[in-house]
């Protein structure tokens, strides 16, 4: 029994690591020579619900270029992690928007807020995904706003 469970640990923790190396190759990290962009998102207006549970929504990014090179916007992903009274539904766009050195850019993400109550009171956090690219190179940055 020792040497089946030692065997199978043998086999196993090597691929997982493998798995996990490949996992995080495929988020390249943002170039040295590039400050981290500012990213701002939040909602374009108050949801109206109405008397229906679902109402849509537009979720503004918005990204300053603190790097002095242009940087594109390539896709833009929002959720709402952790909410209970409402949340917006998972939603990606894919972008081609280049923001010169030290300007700011807003693209639009379009999704459902989605209700559990008539009237809900509380605050909406949401997250963006946002991936870039700059001189060929292509990473991904992560906001949470409350």
């Amino acid at each position: 029994m020792h040497r089946s469970v030692s065997f199978l640990l043998f086999l196993v923790v090597p691929l997982a690591v493998s798995l996990l190396g490949a996992c995080g190759a495929s988020e390249p990290p943002r170039p040295v020579s590039i400050p981290r962009p500012e990213i701002y998102a939040e909602l374009s207006d108050r949801p109206f619900f109405g008397s229906g549970s679902q109402a849509a929504v537009n979720v503004l990014v918005t990204v300053r270029n603190l790097a002095t090179v242009p940087i594109t916007i390539r896709r833009a992903e929002v959720d709402a992690p952790g909410m209970t009274q409402y949340t917006i539904r998972r939603a990606t766009r894919d972008f081609h928007e280049t923001v010169a050195p030290g300007e700011e850019k807003t693209v639009t993400v379009f999704t459902t807020a989605i209700t559990t109550v008539q009237r809900p009171t509380e605050p909406l956090t949401l997250r963006a995904l946002v991936s870039f690219e700059a001189g060929g190179e292509r990473w991904r940055e992560m906001v949470l706003m409350h």
